[in-house]
C-alpha cells in the first residue's frame, strides 16, 4: 500500500470515529489543539497527522494508535476482489478445494 493509499484511508478512518463520537470537525480540532481545516486536510487525506496528534486522537476515541490504522473495511471492494483473485489463482489442488470448502462454508452461514 503506497504512502498516498495510507493517508486517504486514514483520513477515513478518523472521519468515521469522530462521527461515531458525534463530534464535527471544529469541536475535535479544539480538543486536539489544532484548526478545524487541518482536521479537513487529514480526513481527506491530504495531510497526515504528526505522532503528538495521532496520540490525541487515540485520547479523544479511547483506542489505540494500532487502531486508527485498522481500516481494512475502508479498501475497496475492487481491490479486494483482485487481492483474492491473485491469491487463488496461485492455490494448488488441495488448498484450492480446502478454500473452496471454507467460502462455501461462511457464505452458508451469513
Amino acid at each position: 500500500m503506497d504512502e498516498k493509499t495510507i493517508k486517504k484511508l486514514l483520513g477515513l478512518r478518523i472521519k468515521q470515529l469522530r462521527k461515531k463520537c458525534k463530534l464535527t470537525q471544529f469541536a475535535m480540532g479544539e480538543q486536539i489543539g489544532i484548526d478545524q481545516r487541518q482536521i479537513a486536510y487529514i480526513e481527506g487525506g491530504n495531510s497526515f497527522p504528526s505522532l503528538k496528534t495521532l496520540n490525541k486522537f487515540t485520547e479523544i476515541f479511547h483506542c489505540e494508535i494500532k487502531d486508527l490504522f485498522d481500516f481494512g473495511h475502508l479498501i475497496p471492494q475492487q481491490d479486494i476482489k483482485e487481492k483474492i483473485d491473485k491469491k487463488i489463482s496461485a492455490l494448488d489442488e488441495k488448498n484450492l478445494n480446502l478454500y473452496y470448502n471454507l467460502i462455501t462454508v461462511l457464505s452458508n452461514n451469513t
